[in-house]
């Protein structure tokens, strides 16, 4: 089309035009194609829009050059098509389940919905795609079923797909006939399309919940990261909040979340605020309080399901308290918030490499939408694909805008390369109950049920002095079961020793609990149980709290695995990088490698030198390595000394 148009009295214009769509045409079919086009099903149609003469200045290019722009067309209003492995798969059975741990596949549905309610303690149940009797059988058999084994069943969504005859018949270009003939040929084609004509059929996606019993409920942990300014502490204050509160546009979601005056001041976030959960009960239902009794204590009884939100900085200053956060908090999902107007920033790029340097699964949130122009937005949503995909990430972006997508993105997310895409606004509320209930339907990537039963182990993020209550350790409780009068120790100090303490009071959300359980965060009340008192241990960040039959080791010096992922300068022995790993943060030294220096994409097995006070560590940890713009990942082997 572009060629038919191009005007008579600039041929060389028009020979370039035709150079530059074979070209196109030709990139389109290899490998090597821009992202925008290979992946055109995801993001809306795209197209070869314009076809222009322009000078490429960034890579030195000729005078003259022509290239096709492949330009994001307005997203049609109808959902875009899941992908054919996901429709193939829900096509072979009438049941299916979403779980990350069940059974093998070969055995019966009614099985793995047990093993996934007790492990899991929730399930996304698909049924169908079928006839509406058979659905209907099927959900009186799940509700039985989920009645035996404590649970409560939610239909979430439904698809009803009307009967028709297979295929399309062209109407076009047909000549003109008698209203006799014309009569006949639609009564054969009436009996054809009755004969290849499908009955309606649907689809029930049902989450099967398990009850709250005794304070038990499920943890989901998702980070907040994304540069300064996206309207991250602003968007947790939304999901936190009551299903009806939205922003002001002047700061009062966010008020619910900062924590400290400045922040408050200057609206930027310098600490790791983790006391932000979002309340849900079996049903996906909201159990936010009101804003005036956000310090008021919570009745858990009805509370199911628990988000915990991780707000990170996003100032780069503030860079390795993200990355702390990251490490030490052991979230299951990081949330990567950009805003629509500013686009994709370098702090952008450093918290999604980062995010999947450590193997979490990621998913966007674009804010402000309400106040973005649409050529802006498009270009936003360029340059979030181009990120996404490059040969680093591998992600493939899926956008959500209606609930039959969201079903996909929930189904394929944290299993295949599909990041789910939110287009939200916290003033006007876009797309903000698609966003609570994909919180609603994820599962936690851990089966904390299984860690019952180890050691116990606490990681201490934060400790402080309460007048008249003595010292308060908060953090995350890894595995284990920690109920009051615990004996529990506590290191390493200094000299590398491990202290013993009693566990007094036990704080989860708020409220006084008896046990706090694997996966949860919490704070303990810890006594000394010797003359010594318990400020004298040298209590810091980095410290545990473990099981006294575990016998531990402080270590000094281990090796590991390591790639580097971008480096400016060459590293060699006695090269001072920090080193985190988990809830540690300390400067280290490279004692040896097996190579002679290291570069970027180089990989060696290197060990490490503690260079102030030993940590505790075990082999297997994912550690992560920075000095100023150099970063480096890799695997904890083994521990020297």
């Amino acid at each position: 089309a572009a060629v038919q148009t191009a005007p008579r009295r600039q041929p060389a214009r028009r020979r370039l035009a035709i150079r530059c769509l074979r070209r196109a045409g030709l990139q389109a079919a290899s490998a090597s194609t821009a992202p925008e086009v290979r992946n055109a099903s995801n993001f809306g149609a795209y197209k070869i829009a314009d076809t222009m003469t322009e000078f490429d200045d960034a890579q030195g290019a000729e005078a003259g050059e022509t290239r096709a722009k492949a330009s994001l067309m307005t997203p049609e209003k109808k959902p875009s098509a899941p992908p054919a492995a996901l429709e193939a798969a829900l096509e072979k059975t009438p049941v299916d389940l979403f779980s990350l741990t069940s059974a093998g596949a070969d055995e019966p549905w009614e099985t793995r919905l047990q093993y996934a309610a007790e492990s899991e303690g929730e399930s996304l149940v698909t049924l169908g795609p079928a006839s509406e009797a058979e659905v209907e059988e099927f959900t009186g058999k799940l509700e039985q079923l989920a009645a035996t084994c404590g649970c409560d069943c939610t239909v979430v969504h439904a698809v009803r797909k009307e009967g028709g005859a297979d295929g399309a018949r062209d109407g076009g270009g047909v000549e003109a006939r008698t209203g006799a003939e014309h009569e006949g040929k639609e009564a054969r084609e009436g009996r054809e399309g009755a004969k290849d004509a499908k009955p309606s059929t649907l689809t029930k996606f049902v989450l099967v919940r398990k009850l709250p019993s005794e304070g038990r409920h499920l943890d989901l942990r998702v980070a907040v990261v994304g540069n300064v300014d996206a309207g991250k502490s602003t968007l947790v204050g939304v999901l936190t909040g009551p299903t009806s509160f939205l922003d002001d546009g002047r700061g009062l979601a966010r008020s619910r979340v900062l924590r400290h005056k400045h922040e408050a001041e200057t609206g930027r976030t310098s600490s790791i605020a983790e006391d932000q959960h979002m309340r849900l009960n079996t049903r996906g239902q909201c159990l936010a309080m009101e804003r005036h009794q956000r310090h008021a204590a919570l009745d858990q009884s009805e509370t199911a399901k628990v988000v915990s939100f991780i707000d990170l900085a996003g100032h780069e200053r503030y860079l390795r308290t993200t990355v702390y956060g990251l490490t030490a908090h052991e979230p299951d999902y990081v949330m990567v918030v950009v805003g629509a107007n500013h686009g994709i920033t370098r702090m952008t790029k450093e918290h999604v490499g980062m995010a999947i340097a450590l193997h979490v699964p990621l998913f966007v949130v674009v804010t402000k939408v309400d106040l973005c122009p649409e050529p802006v937005m498009k270009e936003t949503m360029k340059s979030l694909t181009r990120l996404l995909k490059l040969p680093g990430a591998r992600k493939q972006p899926y956008v959500v805008r209606t609930l039959d997508e969201l079903m996909v993105a929930v189904r394929s997310f944290g299993r295949t390369a599909i990041t789910p895409v939110f287009t939200i606004s916290s003033v006007d509320g876009t797309n903000v109950p698609l966003l609570r209930q994909f919180f609603n339907l994820m599962p936690s990537r851990r089966a904390w049920v299984n860690q019952k039963d180890m050691p116990a182990e606490f990681l201490i993020d934060q400790h402080f002095n309460v007048p008249g209550v003595g010292l308060v350790v908060a953090g995350t409780l890894i595995s284990g079961v920690v109920a009051l009068n615990h004996v529990l120790l506590m290191g390493p100090d200094n000299q590398g020793k491990f202290n013993p303490v009693t566990v007094r009071s036990i704080h989860h959300m708020r409220a006084a609990v008896h046990a706090l359980l694997p996966g949860q965060t919490g704070a303990f009340v810890v006594r000394s149980r010797t003359k010594d008192h318990v400020r004298s241990f040298g209590i810091r960040k980095g410290m545990v709290l473990l099981e006294p039959s575990m016998n531990p080791v402080a270590t000094k010096s281990f090796t590991c695995d390591v790639l580097v992922l971008h480096s400016q300068t060459t590293m060699r022995v006695n090269y001072q990088p920090i080193v985190y790993a988990r809830n540690v943060r300390q400067c280290v030294r490279i004692a040896a490698m097996d190579k002679e220096i290291l570069r970027t994409g180089v990989r060696a097995r290197v060990t490490l030198e503690f260079m102030y006070r030993p940590e505790f560590l075990q082999p297997g940890t994912k550690v992560l390595f920075t000095e100023g713009k150099t970063k480096a990942i890799g695997t904890i082997r083994e521990l020297l000394e």
